[in-house]
């Protein structure tokens, strides 16, 4: 695809890296060198359980598929990530701090990576280099002011809306999703929902010519006082 100039790619592209890539959880960052060498990343969620729902294009169909997901980190940031609502739901993957591991509904593991102390995250969503580069850009005012106001899992958020025209979308999103790009005139859209005290990101969405084909939105924020080390165990 044809390099995009505009700020909103710079910044949509982590939706879009989740979007093409069709593995089911991804690294925020791992490092498979020397452990000693490894340049530790601080997470940004500790002793928290989070919900999510996540929609996005199915790789199958010209649709929309959702999937919630629920995941609890420890206080250094280890986690479990599951999906406990739709497609692939009871599959997850948790980091323990050494190993990073996913496993299929039946609790099979399917795929396990030896990871450094730079995981920190389950999805760039929840990750802290994510959310320091959309408060960043929101404090440049590469987003405008803000458009509107919500409620997002019991937290305040303003709204930000990002407009760019686009005239390129990659050929094989325009074969296989005919109802959300179209052959010569494509206009995207990026909105993001952040705490108004600036202190996260709460949701981010994608439209083309005013379509969703993109979301992700949290559900539920919850403060952990005590965190059970069989989470970060299989079932």
């Amino acid at each position: 695809m044809t390099k995009r100039t505009s700020t909103w790619i710079a910044v949509a592209i982590v939706a879009m890296a989740i979007l093409l890539a069709y593995n089911f959880y991804l690294l925020n960052k791992t490092q498979t060198a020397n452990e000693d060498k490894a340049e530790p990343v601080k997470p940004f969620y500790t002793m928290s359980r989070i919900q999510y729902v996540e929609k996005k294009l199915s790789t199958t169909e010209d649709a929309l598929e959702t999937r919630t997901y629920e995941v609890v980190f420890d206080d250094k940031g280890r986690f479990r990530t599951e999906v406990i609502d739709g497609p692939s739901e009871g599959t997850m993957a948790i980091w323990d701090g050494k190993m990073f591991r996913e496993y299929n509904a039946d609790g099979k593991l399917l795929n396990e990576t030896e990871a450094s102390k730079s995981v920190s995250a389950p999805r760039p969503f929840l990750s802290r280099g994510f959310n320091e580069q959309i408060l960043k850009f929101i404090e440049d005012g590469d987003f405008g002011q803000v458009e509107g106001e919500a409620d997002i899992a019991g937290n305040a958020a303003d709204v930000f809306v990002k407009k760019e025209p686009s005239s390129t979308v990659p050929k094989e999103w325009i074969k296989q999703y005919p109802s959300f790009f179209d052959k010569d005139d494509n206009a995207e859209e990026a909105t993001y929902y952040v705490a108004s005290d600036r202190s996260k990101v709460l949701g981010a969405e994608s439209r083309n010519n005013g379509k969703l084909f993109y979301s992700v939105k949290m559900q539920k924020l919850e403060t952990l006082d005590t965190f059970d080390p069989n989470w970060l165990k299989a079932k």
